[in-house]
């Protein structure tokens, strides 16, 4: 090995990250929490009215379900506030990802989700 190495080297702690998921997962509910400590959101409004506007079996994008909430007075400070909503549903088997779409709000790029409600959720 060079001097500039030691003759041991630990990559033990580099591997041993946590997952990309599990961080994602944890801001975004750091950031729901936000969002119902310093503003009036409510997600289990923002939740009970996604599923209103997904009843009648039309897909449609994450986007569609935020600006959705958003005409409603759902606002908090930061839009991502609503991952975990949408991430609750999905885990509860209320809603669905049946696609991917371009995404408005991201001048035209990829990544946009659709979203369905299931069959239990109707």
């Amino acid at each position: 090995m060079s001097d500039y190495y030691p003759q041991t080297v630990d990559f033990g702690p580099l591997f041993a990250q946590v997952k990309p998921s599990a961080t994602g997962a944890a801001a975004g509910q750091a950031c729901l929490a936000k969002a119902e400590r310093t503003t009036s959101f409510d997600s289990d409004a923002a939740r009970s009215a996604i599923l209103e506007l997904l009843a009648d079996g039309v897909a449609r994008s994450g986007e569609q379900l935020v600006d959705h909430c958003t005409l409603l007075g759902m606002v908090p400070h930061d839009a991502r506030a609503f991952g975990p909503v949408l991430a609750t549903l999905a885990r509860r088997g209320l809603i669905e990802s049946v696609g991917f779409t371009t995404r408005a709000k991201g001048h035209g790029t990829a990544g946009g989700r659709l979203w369905r409600a299931t069959n239990g959720s109707v």
